[in-house]
């Protein structure tokens, strides 16, 4: 299957953005999902749901002062296949001319929730509501209940700004202004990095407790350590918030750490949270040490395209990589894009000793059968959810389609015995139009609603 592939040396493998993170295969997305638990009364965790979404790519229509975009979301959240909660609500963002929505600007927000401790699936939605365009992303979240008298740390929310603040605003706690950061990104436009947790349970007696902060590597290795942080203590639970420089550090994956110490119980809490350091300048340093032969059929066809060209093939590997290196991909410049083309399919070819380059045939082939069978008006099959099935896992071991049931819309369920034990998709043709959309899928980090003949399938007279 075309999936979870090496990104060859030109960019570092971003993997899932969190542990708990169940992150859909489907790059065509226009926001990202995170989350962050903190103690709440009553053994209950007070859990934040962060959405970020990507400015540019809402419809931005003309109003009397400007132009303007609006945007439905809704929060789904669910346990053991049981829907507990339902948040739905709307962003509308204002523009004074369209060349102010920059690609860099982002529209964050967030929804919180109490619940106890517990396994939890969260399906985030958002609607663009001038094109009517959905998107969808599920995030599972681990809740471990805080103790009421061991010394422990709350999860690290990332944030892109952080301020003391007195104003009225839901990003307002403990003081102060904390904007997140689902995406979990920085770099040149984002050198600093900014956290917000709070430290449950220290105790009387020393009035003093340290704060020791590192910066791990993907591989766990500590590369960087921090000023230690002595703070004095203004009660059992404090807040622990500050910013930290990243400018030295290379694109990759990296970890956060802090550590508290309370020497009165002689107890020390620790908790860390994973980030991604990215500067195109790091890759266009690497871009230009390519060192296989410049004379390939991969080589002749890249150097061959012109830059709308170029576009469509980066826009080839939102199948391909994970979301954050898709994401990546798609801001670097034409030549760069180029490079990196040339390098990831001649670095993922299957058999080098060959003229041609079998991956990129295969996945060419598949391409085009999607295009072929899976158009729907002026998107084609590639870009559709059957499309981006078939040319991820191949074509399935056996369709069993639904098209005339008279008590439901048309749906096709996607049988696979060869990928990871046997798995499903489930396509629903919601609207009656031939428009088939992924609606529940057995495959691990694919969009899983077990419920879905019920809520998206079945007509309710």
């Amino acid at each position: 299957m075309l999936r979870n592939i090496r990104s060859c040396g030109l960019l570092p493998i971003l993997l899932v953005i969190l542990a708990l993170y169940d992150m859909p295969a489907n790059c065509q997305q226009i926001f990202t999902l995170d989350a962050a638990g903190f103690r709440q009364e009553g053994g209950l965790i007070y859990l934040e749901v962060y959405f970020m979404i990507q400015r540019d790519r809402l419809k931005f229509v003309q109003i009397e002062d400007g132009y303007q975009a609006r945007c439905a979301l809704s929060v789904e959240v669910s346990s053991s296949d049981t829907l507990l909660s339902t948040t739905n609500w709307e962003l509308d963002d204002h523009a004074s001319n369209l060349s102010d929505v920059l690609p860099k600007h982002k529209l964050p927000d967030l929804v919180f929730y109490n619940f106890p401790p517990g396994r939890y699936l969260l399906k985030g939605t958002v609607t663009d509501l001038n094109t009517d365009s959905t998107y969808t992303r599920s995030l599972t979240v681990d809740l471990q209940s805080f103790s009421d008298s061991v010394l422990t740390i709350s999860d690290i929310e990332l944030a892109t700004q952080l301020q003391r603040s007195d104003t009225g605003n839901k990003f307002v706690k403990s003081g102060y202004l904390v904007i997140p950061n689902p995406e979990r990104l920085y770099g040149s436009t984002m050198p600093m990095l900014y956290y917000f947790s709070e430290i449950y349970n220290l105790r009387k007696g020393e009035d003093e407790y340290t704060v020791d902060r590192m910066i791990l590597d993907n591989s766990g290795n500590e590369i960087k350590r921090l000023p230690q942080k002595i703070h004095k203590k203004i009660g059992a639970n404090v807040i622990e918030v500050d910013g930290i420089s990243i400018a030295s550090l290379e694109s990759g994956t990296y970890y956060l750490k802090l550590a508290v110490k309370d020497s009165v119980q002689n107890a020390e809490a620790v908790k860390q949270t994973k980030f991604f350091v990215y500067r195109p300048e790091d890759f266009a340093e690497k871009s230009k040490t390519v060192d296989s032969p410049a004379n390939s059929p991969i080589d002749t066809e890249f150097k061959s395209y012109s830059n709308a060209q170029i576009d469509e093939a980066a826009e080839e590997l939102e199948y391909l990589l994970p979301d954050v290196d898709y994401r990546l991909v798609r801001g670097l410049n034409t030549e760069a894009r180029r490079a990196y083309l040339i390098r990831f399919w001649k670095g993922n070819d299957s058999n080098p000793a060959t003229p041609a380059n079998e991956f990129r045939a295969l996945f060419l082939t598949r391409k085009q059968y999607a295009d072929d069978n899976f158009d729907y008006l002026n998107r084609p099959g590639w870009k559709s959810d059957r499309g981006r099935i078939y040319i991820q896992y191949g074509p399935p071991t056996n369709i069993d389609s639904h098209t005339h049931d008279l008590d439901a819309k048309p749906y096709d369920i996607w049988y696979y015995d060869n990928v990871d034990g046997g798995v499903e998709f489930v396509f629903v043709d919601r609207q009656g139009t031939g428009d088939y959309k992924l609606a529940h899928s057995t495959k691990k980090g694919e969009l899983y609603r077990p419920d879905w003949l019920t809520s998206e399938a079945l007509i309710r007279r």
